[in-house]
């Protein structure tokens, strides 16, 4: 009987072919996994952004006399102007008119006290994109309630990453 240890050259190629597969395979799986958590993490900072931002409107601005933003406003106006409806003209309880509206990539805040005047309070990234709406939801007369849109979205690569947040506030139940 004789004893041979050594592997025919078929058995060699077989071998191989199937540590190549696997590690095909385990490299496919971590790149596939690596694109979606850079997306998710991409799309997770919009989402972060459009939080802060649409808290920043509702909270408002610190300015002379106070924290002025929707939930500190005594009545609000969506100019007809301006048809988007990404402006918001809002009387604080100081009896003072102030606005949030979007110009290019950035969302400003218009105080009377300030100066400047105008105040930029989110800009966007370049390779990023702002939408914000104001409207008056249906069925809620005097300008009591106002619904706010925010998205934020970014192209990255093929694809389109958006953070986004949709909220109405009603003046009346808002501690003034």
């Amino acid at each position: 009987m004789r004893n041979n240890k050594a592997h025919t050259l078929v058995e060699i190629l077989v071998a191989s072919t199937i540590l190549v597969l696997l590690f095909a395979f385990v490299l496919g799986a971590f790149v596939f996994t690596k694109g979606v958590s850079y997306f998710s993490i991409a799309e997770y900072n919009l989402q972060r952004d459009a939080n802060i931002l649409m808290g920043k409107i509702i909270r408002g601005m610190s300015e002379q006399g106070g924290h002025f933003g929707l939930r500190s406003s005594a009545s609000f106006i969506l100019p007809v102007t301006n048809p988007a409806g990404s402006e918001i003209d809002f009387v604080g309880t100081d009896a003072r008119t102030r606005k949030y509206f979007l110009s290019g990539r950035s969302v400003v805040y218009e105080s009377p006290f300030q100066v400047p005047v105008q105040k930029s309070v989110f800009t966007a990234a370049a390779d990023a994109g702002v939408i914000l709406r104001f409207w008056e939801p249906a069925g809620y007369p005097d300008h009591q309630v106002v619904g706010i849109y925010i998205s934020i979205s970014r192209q990255m690569g093929m694809r389109t990453v958006i953070g986004s947040l949709t909220t109405y506030v009603s003046l009346k139940n808002m501690p003034k």
